[in-house]
């Protein structure tokens, strides 16, 4: 079994393809805002038990110029995040690998 680490990986990646495929179309079809964050939910509920802010702080908050701006944001912490695990691996498999020839 040469390429069984690739089979299994495929075959992941088209069961979580169908699997996200189908619970899009559960969610579209059900006419609810599809895909919202824990954010907004948390939000929701809290206001919904009465609570009044104690402190205006939007003076402090930054809020992106544009859109743009925020997405670019938002991609620069991806492509940080991605980095960083990405370092890890590296570094795991690097003491794998001196360790392979040490011995």
């Amino acid at each position: 079994m040469k390429y069984l680490f690739e089979i299994i990986t495929l075959i992941a990646i088209i069961l979580f393809t169908g699997a996200f495929l189908y619970t899009d179309t559960i969610v579209q079809a059900s006419g609810e805002e599809g895909w919202g964050g824990t954010d907004g939910v948390g939000s929701e509920m809290v206001e919904e038990l009465g609570y009044e802010p104690w402190i205006d702080n939007s003076d402090y908050t930054f809020t992106p110029p544009s859109g743009e701006i925020e997405s670019c944001l938002f991609a620069l912490q991806a492509v940080i995040g991605g980095l960083l695990i990405g370092w890890i691996f590296g570094s795991w498999a690097t003491e794998r690998r001196i360790e392979k020839t040490s011995n």
